[in-house]
């Protein structure tokens, strides 16, 4: 944890400082306070946990990630109350304190977007703190965890009340009738996804989302949200007037996407305004090479799908890289095939469109959602089917004409093409050889290694062919891999050099970035002053 003091106003950094994500920050007046995101630092995290060894929040609360420094100890920050809590006994709550402030002076979240590293210890938050978020961060928060069947760690958008069972030893037991939906102050336009329980059976109360103006007020601080371009739709940067001065949080932003407009737009609104500190994201610290723009991969994209005419062809990109979905659908359009997306991603269109109707909603009307066979569907499932204005395909269909689609289907999808491949025999096709794009970020760290050899067992034995070729020999260093049908939601060195530039900081706080020393070869002494 780092503690910067500037006059009256105390900025605590719990997550994010020489690491890529995790942002946990803590702004603290005598009046109050804001946390700025709260997200699950994934380095720190996986050097604890690993697929099989994960945290006990479900038995114990917040036992292993307080005593392991994953959360911040602040006491009066977390779900501790008789009708909801996940600190159930005193060896839990034993390892709160420590000199910090009391969560108590926390007056509301601010999220800047939806993406897990900023998002994924929100569920461990009292539940009567006010979430401020944009319209569409908020219903693809709500869209993520309706769909995964969350536990505690993902419940950011609603929350399953945990009592201590004496019964069971004074472990956690859920409600199985009632879930509890988190005080979302939203941005935008509401419509009615944030009223829909995801399951059949248990309701949703708690609070009511309310709409909010920006700029809001709350308690000291007046905060204005900002529109900027990232991966995922909703991504707002925030400038908070305190009692000391003006404080900008980028959360993560790039001008190289399709709403680059909106970074500059935010630049724009700020550069003649005086910033006391800017809290900046540099992921891409020290990369000095223009970024690849989002028409780039479009157009690569076009040329390779177009290259495999009537042939199957699967594009692999991130669940929540909806940007990425309508490059892919554009494409799908140019060459005449239709795009076929999974019940998830529709899903999380459905809530999205009401949210932001242009261009969601015209989205979800135009592509194609692949219905299966299920057991048992779930509550969302039938939501989509019954509610949504979609229209839906099978296997069966798209194995009787492959080149007639374009598939959205990633790692976990894969063995769709096997049930495609054993379709088309089944109609007496002659297989023609697949195309499989990896369209998604590459880190090589070893679980994607390992993920990447299972990718390519699989795809070698249905016959499609990785793209791009040079993934298939598993290298070690990510940046050696050139891929023209990927780029990155960060924006490189150059691009952040100009925000800071252009805001002219007093003070810079470097966030989300393993090289935050990197500012220091950049700027001179006295020209800013570097936290």
């Amino acid at each position: 944890m780092r503690r910067f003091v500037l006059g009256g106003l105390a900025v605590h950094v719990f997550g994010g400082w020489g690491e890529i994500g995790g942002n946990q920050l803590l702004l603290e007046a005598e009046e109050g306070a804001l946390l700025l995101d709260f997200g699950r630092p994934f380095g720190r995290w996986g050097t604890y946990f690993t697929e099989f060894l994960s945290p006990r929040t479900a038995r114990f609360g917040l036992r292993d990630l307080l005593f392991l420094g994953l959360l911040p100890p602040l006491p009066g920050l977390y779900r501790e109350g008789q009708a909801d809590t996940l600190l159930p006994s005193h060896l839990e709550r034993g390892l709160l304190g420590g000199g910090l402030p009391s969560g108590e002076k926390v007056l509301a979240l601010l999220l800047s977007h939806a993406h897990l590293d900023h998002t994924g210890a929100v569920g461990y938050l009292r539940g009567d703190l006010p979430v401020v978020a944009t319209a569409a961060t908020a219903a693809v928060v709500k869209a993520m965890q309706d769909t995964a069947q969350a536990g505690v760690d993902g419940e950011a958008a609603y929350l399953t009340p945990r009592r201590p069972n004496a019964k069971k030893g004074g472990v956690l037991d859920g409600d199985r009738e009632l879930y509890l939906r988190r005080p979302y102050r939203v941005l935008g336009s509401l419509g009615r996804f944030h009223e829909r329980s995801p399951a059949s059976k248990k309701g949703l109360g708690g609070h009511p989302w309310e709409e909010a103006c920006s700029p809001l007020s709350l308690g000291p601080f007046r905060v204005e949200a900002f529109p900027v371009d990232h991966s995922v739709p909703g991504a707002a940067s925030f400038a908070v007037e305190t009692p000391e001065g003006l404080l900008v949080y980028t959360g993560d932003l790039r001008r190289h996407g399709r709403w680059g407009a909106n970074t500059e737009a935010f630049l724009r609104a700020l550069e003649t305004r005086e910033v006391l500190l800017l809290v900046v994201e540099g992921t891409r610290l020290g990369e000095v090479r223009p970024a690849r723009t989002e028409e780039e991969v479009r157009e690569a994209l076009h040329a390779e799908v177009a290259r495999w005419e009537g042939s199957p062809v699967a594009v692999d990109f991130a669940p929540r890289n909806l940007e990425r979905l309508l490059s892919c659908l554009e494409v799908a359009r140019d060459v005449g095939r239709a795009l076929v997306v999974t019940a998830k991603d529709a899903y999380l269109l459905f809530g999205l469109a009401e949210a932001e109707p242009d261009p969601w909603e015209g989205v979800l009307r135009e592509v194609l959602v692949l219905k299966e066979e299920k057991n048992r569907t779930e509550a969302w499932e039938n939501a989509l089917w019954e509610e949504a204005p979609v229209r839906e395909v099978s296997l069966k269909e798209v194995a009787q004409d492959p080149g007639a689609y374009l598939l959205a289907f990633g790692f976990y999808e894969v063995n769709r093409l096997l049930d495609l491949r054993l379709l088309e025999a089944a109609l007496g096709r002659k297989a023609r050889r697949g195309a499989y794009i990896f369209s998604n970020s590459y880190w090589a760290d070893q679980e994607q290694i390992l993920d990447l050899e299972v990718l390519l067992a699989w795809l070698r034995r249905l016959d499609f062919h990785l793209l791009p070729e040079g993934l298939a020999c598993l290298p070690q260093d990510p940046a050696g891999v050139k891929n023209p049908f990927h780029t990155s939601g960060h924006a490189p060195e150059p691009d952040l050099l100009e925000v800071v530039r252009r805001l002219r900081p007093r003070y810079l706080l470097p966030v989300h970035t393993e090289r935050p020393e990197r500012w220091r070869e950049l700027y001179r002494e006295g020209e800013v002053l570097l936290l």
